[in-house]
């Protein structure tokens, strides 16, 4: 099985301080350094877990936002 794993480009590890290290795992929802292999856990708010990176007028349609309101 294939994972998808997204570099995190300009950041730096904290635990071991080398730069452009991380790789960021959203299925496992987790961030790893490459180097150390220091891993820490991450939070995904639910308008990223549904991939969209565009904003909420990108999977909308109906004339609501992303809160649920009307415009």
């Amino acid at each position: 099985m294939v994972e998808i794993a997204h570099l995190l480009d300009e950041l730096t590890c904290a635990a071991c301080g080398t730069p452009n290290a991380l790789w960021l795992y959203p299925v496992r929802g987790m961030v790893e350094c490459r180097e150390c292999g220091e891993k820490a856990s991450i939070l995904l708010d639910g308008f990223d877990s549904l991939g969209s990176i565009d904003g909420p007028d990108s999977f909308d349609g109906l004339g609501f936002d992303s809160c649920g309101g009307g415009r």
